[in-house]
Order: structure tokens, then C-alpha cells, then sequence
């Protein structure tokens, strides 16, 4: 079982396929709440038939530890950029979904000396009032013991072992407070990225849609490119599988 320690955190993760000369390896980021197995897995092989992948759980999931008792999208993306260089590689594709792409989209603005390209998938750009209205009845532990105990049982079996049976309660409370305040990039902020990156977003996303998050980072990233697949939910990955393999692969081979 690999692990790595970065930043005074024991941070488990997978690998998948051979190094390949002159190939940046892919580092896959999950959404808050689950881990990299549950976001990754149906991919992840696949992407690792073209190119060596890496799916680290973040810290505080999965089967990563969280010491500070902390959330922020500075933080993770402090330690993708650390995972990165300590596994040897000078930069990685940044792939990451929901939150996960949050990260993502920080990294790129954050750490571009690691960012070889960036796709932010079901990803915030900056804080809406839609999001304040909205997230914090989403993960409120109350509302999801009552209302969603399958949600709340997820959260136990995959963090409970490293973090503790209740650590699922401070998770939703610190995964809420983060989303209240970042990202929160202005259009200034994102024409500074000079990474390429593809803007994935599902035209149905409850989360996202609504406020055009991906219209958003893709108007104001130098030459990005943007994806909607129509009838399309939050989890574009695994509601559009084979197509989205195709649009990242080429994305990759055109811009990386």
C-alpha cells in the first residue's frame, strides 16, 4: 500500500501503467467526501494505457491522514505540487473533478512550475451567492444523517479507519466553510494562467450550471478550451466514460 509523506501529512495513493519517455505523467484529484478509488477507478486504467497516472487520496480522505484538522484548496494544491516533485517528476496533467477541480484550477494559478496542462471538471471559480445558499444546507451533518444516512455511511467506510467514526461530521463542516470562501478567482486572476487547460463542465450540473462556472474560467484562461456535454450531470466521467477519454486523450496529445 504506497504512501508518501508531504507537508506533515501520510498521504496514501495509487499508481497505474509504466513511466513513458518524454510523457508527463497525469495526476487524477477527487471531490471532497470520497476518495480517489471512488472518483478514479473506472478511468484511471484506461489513461494508463497512454500514460503513467497517479491517484492520490487528498488529505483527510480516503486513507489520507489530516493532522490539522484542515480543508482548503491552497492547501491540497500545496500538496499536489509537493506530491509531484517528491515523486521525481518536474510537472504532471492536473486532472481533477468537483472540488477536486477547484484544486486543480489552483494549482494552475498557484503552482504553474508543476502544471504541464490542467482540466478542472464540475470546478468553481469564484464564490456566488447560489453557492452560499446552497451548500450549506447540502452538507449539513444533520440534514444528511436524516436525509441521506447512505451519503453519511459512505463517508464513514472510507474515512472512518484513518480519521476517526465521527470524522465525517468535521469533514462536512470544513469541506462547507472552504466552498463559502475559495476559490475565489477575478477575471485578472485566471488571464494570468499561462498552462494549457480544458474546461469540463456537464450542461445539467446542479452545482455548477447554474452560475457557468466553466463559461467563467474558459472566457478569462488565455486559450482555453471548454466542453458542455449537453444532458450531462455532475460526474461527466462516468456519465460520458468513452467520450470523455477520448476529449482528454486528445486534449493531452494536442496541447501537453
Amino acid at each position: 500500500m504506497p504512501y508518501i509523506g508531504i507537508n506533515n501529512v501520510h498521504l496514501y495513493y495509487q499508481s497505474y501503467g509504466e513511466d513513458i519517455p518524454d510523457r508527463t505523467p497525469i495526476v487524477l484529484i477527487h471531490g471532497s467526501t470520497i476518495d480517489s478509488h471512488t472518483d478514479w477507478d473506472s478511468v484511471a486504467p484506461a489513461l494508463a494505457t497512454h500514460y503513467k497516472v497517479f491517484t492520490p487520496d487528498c488529505r483527510g480522505h480516503g486513507r489520507s491522514n489530516n493532522p490539522r484538522m484542515s480543508y482548503s484548496f491552497k492547501e491540497l494544491s500545496d500538496d499536489i505540487a509537493a506530491f509531484v516533485r517528491t515523486l521525481g517528476y518536474e510537472k504532471a496533467h492536473i486532472i481533477g473533478h468537483s472540488n477536486g477541480g477547484n484544486v486543480a484550477l489552483v494549482t494552475a494559478v498557484e503552482h504553474p512550475e508543476v502544471t504541464q496542462t490542467c482540466i478542472p471538471q464540475a470546478a468553481n471559480a469564484y464564490v456566488t451567492r447560489y453557492l452560499i445558499e446552497r451548500e450549506p444546507k447540502v452538507f449539513d451533518p444533520e440534514r444528511v444523517a436524516r436525509e441521506a444516512p447512505e451519503w453519511r455511511d459512505e463517508m464513514i467506510a472510507l474515512h472512518g479507519e484513518v480519521n476517526g467514526k465521527e470524522y465525517w461530521r468535521d469533514l462536512l463542516w470544513l469541506t462547507m466553510k472552504e466552498i463559502l470562501s475559495e476559490p475565489n478567482y477575478s477575471p485578472a486572476d485566471l488571464a494570468r494562467v499561462n498552462v494549457p487547460m480544458l474546461v469540463i463542465m456537464g450542461a445539467d450540473d446542479p452545482v455548477n450550471a447554474p452560475d457557468k462556472h466553466a463559461q467563467y474560467i474558459a472566457k478569462h484562461v488565455p486559450n482555453a478550451e471548454l466542453w458542455i456535454p449537453e444532458q450531462t450531470g455532475h460526474n461527466v466521467h462516468h456519465e460520458r466514460k468513452d467520450e470523455w477519454l477520448v476529449k482528454v486523450l486528445d486534449f493531452l496529445k494536442r496541447r501537453g
